[in-house]
């Protein structure tokens, strides 16, 4: 009876498999990806033989079947929350914590590219003169560790910190104790790796400090909220999880400011400092809505600023901090170096040369810290 139980389950849901509408290449707003395209589609039979030759056909229809599985979404949170409610909670790729919050699996301190990066930064910084920040942004399982389940494995960024920080010719904010004394207590989202405005905002106080310079009030900006669902909801599974809410600052200020992706005559400009189509209902990632996303370089020019213009080596937590900055700078140049590989663009150098630049501020994830971020390409 078991047998033939299981054989009739599977039986229909292979029917159903070929029976239902597919939707490939359709973005799964769940997991935030595209769905796998028919294998078949469009493809002429010598393509499809070649395929077959050299082992990619039986891949792509796997991932097909995979994809367009009925009930996908089901059996992922099925998978998901089994595994939480049977104590195997602490080894998934992303582990639940106390009142919804996610966190993801520990780094491993013991990185090749750590002191890599360091100390490229180092050499770049010496070279050109710069009074440099390297701010490494924790997980929230050192900012908020409190919500962390009762087991789980052990985790090292701050390990990581302050070997950047005994490695580094730099200011490196605690950014942990920062957060500790702040009032706040929303500065990490819970289902998400970033910091959140409050978080960014928390660190762009710190760093102006440290450069002798006043940060804009808080008061001064008016807060639009959205909601919005992170990338470890859409890596756990866990679709009963509550979303967070991603906020936009604006202020008259802000609005003055004009953004310019790439360089020279391929440059995009943009009035402002957000990508108001991310925002709308129905697109998945909001976070995307900051600075267009990741580019691999990005010019933020403020007519009313200081006069100064600052370079930021970043990762996407830089995305939401550069519009701060630009409140007080004339210009800030962005570079991600993860997308920094075009013969056409300048050396950054260069680009210290040509605007008069003195200082830099590294904005970077402890994740990125230990990781092939291509820091090598800050020259």
């Amino acid at each position: 009876m078991t047998v033939i139980i299981f054989m009739a389950a599977l039986g229909f849901l292979s029917v159903l498999l070929f029976a239902l509408p597919k939707h490939a290449g359709e973005m799964s707003s769940l997991e935030f990806r595209k769905l796998a395209d028919d294998p078949f589609k469009g493809k002429s039979a010598s393509a499809l033989m070649t395929e077959l030759v050299r082992g990619y056909m039986s891949k792509n229809v796997d991932k097909f079947l995979e994809d367009h599985y009925p009930a996908r979404n089901f059996f992922i949170a099925l998978n998901s929350y089994y595994l939480r409610y049977t104590g195997r909670n602490a080894n998934q790729a992303v582990v639940m914590g106390k009142n919804g919050r996610l966190f993801d699996a520990p780094l491993d301190p013991a990185s090749e590219y750590l002191d890599k990066n360091v100390k490229k930064i180092n050499e770049f910084a010496s070279a050109n003169g710069l009074d440099t920040v390297i701010a490494v942004v924790p997980s929230a399982a050192i900012t908020n560790a409190d919500e962390l389940p009762a087991v789980h494995l052990l985790y090292y960024d701050d390990v990581i910190i302050a070997s950047v920080r005994e490695r580094a010719n730099a200011y490196v904010p605690d950014i942990a104790a920062i957060f500790d004394e702040s009032a706040e207590d929303y500065l990490m989202y819970r289902t998400d790796h970033h910091w959140t405005m409050n978080g960014a905002y928390e660190i762009y106080k710190d760093v102006m400090e440290h450069y002798g310079e006043a940060a804009v009030d808080k008061s001064a900006f008016g807060v639009e909220k959205y909601e919005f669902f992170g990338s470890y909801y859409r890596k756990a599974g866990m679709w009963l999880t509550k979303p967070d809410t991603l906020e936009v600052w604006t202020s008259r200020a802000m609005n003055g400011l004009t953004t310019g992706i790439g360089w020279g005559e391929r440059t995009v400009r943009y009035e402002g400092v957000y990508d108001r189509e991310q925002l709308k209902e129905g697109n998945v990632d909001k976070y995307a809505a900051y600075l267009w996303s990741n580019n691999g370089i990005t010019v933020i020019e403020n007519p009313e600023g200081n006069g100064r213009t600052v370079m930021l080596v970043k990762d996407s937590f830089g995305n939401s901090i550069a519009p701060l900055l630009a409140l007080t700078y004339s210009r800030v140049v962005m570079i991600d170096t993860r997308y920094y590989m075009s013969p056409d663009l300048p050396l950054p150098s260069e680009l210290v040369e040509e605007y008069g630049i003195s200082e830099l501020i590294v904005v970077i994830g402890a994740d990125s810290a230990v990781s092939d971020i291509m820091i090598a390409f800050l020259r």
